[in-house]
């Protein structure tokens, strides 16, 4: 009896050993399933993050080299096109969908692509830059020269307009030792200082129209301005009166004269019949010819 027991206890001795060795194998190998799963999470959710990291980083450097294309003034169509692309990779690994190994090596030969291109388009930009200062540079050197020469042309005709008015001034007829005189009805002749009023019928004017070898030999006209003591010019249109230019405005005259002038120092004589008695005062004799006034004289009336 004492046998039986002690092989029982021996059997159940072996039962729970093998038990243990079953339960130890299987909880063993449990644990080795955990750890590798546990191991393949880790892993998979450290490539998401270096994945997510790097697609970040792409994205941001695809806006900076959007950005720059654009300033440059090339074409970012493509660029956009990638842009886009990754934003839908991003959400794709963000669901567990994807993986980016492969993805992140392209996006990253695309950059390495465009850099190049965008080196090249930078130095083509610093090149037009170039051109277009020099081109300012001309531009301004021209406008320069343009007011230089405008300037100069500008002085030579001030110059020359200044000069042909001297000419014109130098070749101005002159006339020298003028005097007036009272001439009575009965032809006698007065010098006119203090001249009796009704002594005076006609006044001539006398003076001598000097030589001048810048003055063209050619018909003259010479026009006499009487004014009365009040500062009125005398005049009447049945005495010969009439108007001219001077100064670019119209004067009135009271007798004209043609003259052919010969530039040898000539005497000429103007007479000039009243048609009214003349009032006393100090007259002023004018004498102008061809745009300028020649000379001048006066007489009296007591």
């Amino acid at each position: 009896m004492e046998k039986k027991n002690n092989t029982g206890m021996l059997v159940g001795l072996i039962l729970m050993t093998i038990l243990a060795a079953v339960f130890g194998y299987l909880y063993y190998n449990e644990r080795n399933i955990t750890h590798k799963q546990e191991a393949d999470l880790e892993a998979r959710v450290s490539e998401l993050a270096t994945s997510e990291i790097k697609l970040d980083s792409i994205s941001k450097q695809l806006d900076a080299r959007i950005l720059e294309v654009q300033g440059l003034g090339g074409d970012i169509e493509e660029l956009q096109k990638v842009k886009a692309a990754l934003e839908s990779d991003r959400i794709a690994l963000r669901k567990g969908n994807l993986t980016m190994g492969k993805k992140v090596k392209e996006y990253e030969e695309f950059l390495t692509k465009k850099d190049e291109e965008i080196a090249q388009l930078r130095e083509e930009n610093q090149q037009l830059i170039s051109q277009n200062e020099t081109l300012t540079q001309v531009k301004t050197e021209l406008e320069t020269s343009k007011q230089a020469i405008s300037d100069s042309l500008s002085g030579v005709i001030s110059k020359n307009t200044e000069l042909e008015s001297k000419v014109t001034m130098a070749a101005a007829l002159r006339a020298r030792n003028v005097k007036v005189y009272a001439v009575s009805s009965k032809g006698k002749v007065r010098e006119g200082e203090n001249v009796k009023a009704k002594r005076i019928d006609k006044v001539r004017v006398d003076f001598i129209l000097e030589k001048n070898p810048l003055t063209l030999t050619d018909n003259k006209t010479v026009y006499l301005r009487i004014i009365d003591p009040t500062g009125a010019t005398i005049s009447d249109t049945k005495t010969g009166s009439g108007v001219f230019d001077y100064n670019g405005q119209e004067q009135g005259y009271t007798i004209s004269k043609d003259i052919a002038y010969n530039n040898s120092n000539q005497d000429v004589s103007i007479m000039y019949d009243r048609t009214a008695p003349f009032n006393s005062g100090k007259y002023t004799i004018e004498l102008y010819s061809e745009g300028f006034s020649i000379g001048e004289g006066s007489f009296s009336v007591k």
